[in-house]
């Protein structure tokens, strides 16, 4: 029987565009009925803060302030460079003596990541007021509003109303941190516990990866919900704010969201004592690695793995595979010889349905597929160099994960 889980999710393109596949019902629902409720994020942030929601897109912003009951899916977040609200202004927009902004400023939410940074770099400038994210732009251009910082679709179309660009506030954060700005992220409540967390996740990533593979099927969700209806508009914000973070929460991620955190504390919004808002880091979406020697491939045709020795990768009736954190305990282990070796990529989503998480080395549980390779199987792959201080390995980036052409340097091997 499935379980039924209210899920609140944002108007905005990515992300009907990352829930497309579970809205209309195209992936595996994980045994969940999910029920999904729309809204402005500053809406999703409320109703997360009283418990109305089990799941939802959220602030990252504002779920610094309710860790205690909420973490973070390690899937579905909108973070990366280039991504953060814009500063936007009307014509003759006032600024006091000293060249600080004054008069009324817009933002899109109390709860909002763009008004904690609005507060942060620019205290105590203006008479900041709080309003749904698409009434910014109309009020700045009828002249009712002096400032905004405003998100979403705006930071393509702002040029159409005529307004003036003051600030990028991502750049800003950017410049600061060097890290990627935090925006939002799926919060869950703790209470979900670890293995739906897990369903959860894996059911979203599922619904990213149909997603992607079905593009015109997800714009007719996108465009059901969109404030902005031009296609390439929404398309432009899909490719901004969708990217392998989204896909998988990296560690420079998760320092970003720390950062986030130590930001909030310097600027008065978190008290020092809050509670560290977790990440619910969960095997249902890691990636899945295979180590093999020259040996063990037959074919590299154009750069490809095209065919591989069934008996040599699966000599236990599986391919013993590993997660990122794993590999180099298995390299020491078991290929202590070889000078050379591949990293190979697996498809998890290719590979989930004969996949087994089984205690190996020290109790760990590892990954194993329970069949042979298959064309398609290997999404990317990195040579691997054994030196006097041991194996070199390459930077396993998630971006990594979408560059399958990166295969082409092992046929110098």
């Amino acid at each position: 029987m499935s379980e039924r889980l209210c899920v609140g999710l944002s108007t905005c393109p990515n992300d009907t565009f990352a829930f497309h596949g579970l809205v209309e019902r195209r992936v595996d629902l994980h045994g969940f009925e999910f029920e999904f409720v729309f809204g402005d994020v500053e809406e999703l942030n409320a109703r997360l803060a009283r418990g109305d929601l089990a799941v939802s897109k959220g602030s990252f912003a504002a779920g610094l302030g309710l860790a205690r009951d909420l973490c973070v899916l390690p899937v579905g977040a909108a973070l990366g460079f280039g991504v953060g609200p814009v500063l936007l202004a009307r014509p003759g927009a006032p600024r006091a003596k000293d060249g600080k902004l004054a008069g009324r400023v817009l933002a899109p939410g109390a709860g909002t990541t763009a008004n904690l940074l609005y507060r942060g770099f620019h205290p105590d400038e203006g008479r900041v007021e709080q309003t749904v994210f698409s009434a910014i732009l109309p009020a700045l251009e009828r002249g009712e509003a002096d400032y905004g910082a405003c998100i979403h679709e705006a930071r393509f179309t702002w040029r159409e109303h005529a307004l003036e660009f003051v600030e990028d506030l991502g750049a800003t954060w950017e410049r600061a941190t060097q890290l990627p700005l935090p925006l939002g992220g799926i919060l869950a409540r703790k209470d979900l516990g670890a293995a739906r967390l897990a369903r959860v996740s894996s059911a979203l990533r599922d619904s990213l990866e149909y997603g992607a593979a079905h593009r015109d099927e997800a714009l007719t969700t996108m465009r059901a919900h969109a404030q902005e209806l031009d296609d390439a508009v929404l398309w432009k914000h899909v490719e901004l704010y969708v990217n392998a973070e989204t896909f998988a929460l990296s560690p420079e991620g998760a320092r970003a969201l720390e950062r986030l955190a130590e930001f909030a504390r310097r600027a008065s919004w978190l008290a020092d004592d809050a509670p560290e808002l977790e990440i619910a880091h969960t095997r249902a979406i890691a990636r899945l690695f295979r180590i093999a020697t020259r040996e063990d491939v037959d074919d590299l045709r154009g750069g490809k793995f095209t065919a591989f020795d069934a008996r040599a990768l699966a000599p236990d009736g599986f391919v013993h595979l590993s997660f990122a954190d794993q590999v180099v305990g298995t390299l020491e282990r078991h290929y202590a010889s070889p000078e050379r070796a591949w990293l190979l990529e697996v498809d998890r989503q290719r590979a989930r349905a004969q996949l087994r998480l089984e205690p190996s080395r020290g109790g760990a549980l590892f990954p194993h597929l329970y069949r042979g390779f298959e064309a398609g199987d290997i999404v990317g792959g990195w040579p691997l160099v054994r030196g006097r201080d041991g194996w070199s390995l390459p930077s396993l980036a998630a971006a990594a994960r979408f560059d399958p052409v990166a295969a082409r340097a092992l046929t110098a091997l």
